[in-house]
């Protein structure tokens, strides 16, 4: 919901805010205060208004869209003192790293299927597919 002041540039809200303040200004004296004092609490009154809206816009944490890790390391174990295995799940596939000190090889992982076996008990097998190497 767009309000008019809402799609005013900062420029016209801070014309328009220094407006306000002289027209005070200019009235204090007709109703028997001193003009200081207005705009004294004016100005705090705006301060307070100001900081009010701050902590409650900071609050909020909703986003219009939620960004998705592009990379995510599952899980991560040492072979050696000098070689690793990660897997690494990449927009959803997931991949076994090999790497070390001056190699890394990559190769998808294979996903167990559950496959309906004869009997009551669930069997699970392993996909065969062709492997791919990036």
């Amino acid at each position: 919901m767009k309000t008019l002041l809402g799609s005013a540039s900062p420029r016209t809200k801070m014309l328009l805010a220094a407006g306000l303040l002289l027209g005070l200004a200019a009235l204090a004296p007709l109703g028997g205060m001193s003009a200081t004092s207005v705009a004294r609490g004016l100005l705090g009154a705006m301060a307070l208004v100001g900081l009010g809206w701050w902590l409650m816009r900071r609050g909020r944490t909703e986003s219009r869209f939620e960004l998705s890790e592009p990379m995510r390391v599952v899980s991560r174990t040492g072979l050696s003192q000098r070689c690793g295995l990660a897997l690494v799940e990449v927009e959803g596939c997931r991949y076994l790293v090999a790497y070390g000190d001056s190699f890394a090889e990559i190769r998808r992982a294979r996903t167990p299927v559950r496959v309906k076996a004869r009997s009551r008990r669930k069997v699970v097998s392993l996909v065969r597919g062709r492997e791919t190497v990036s």
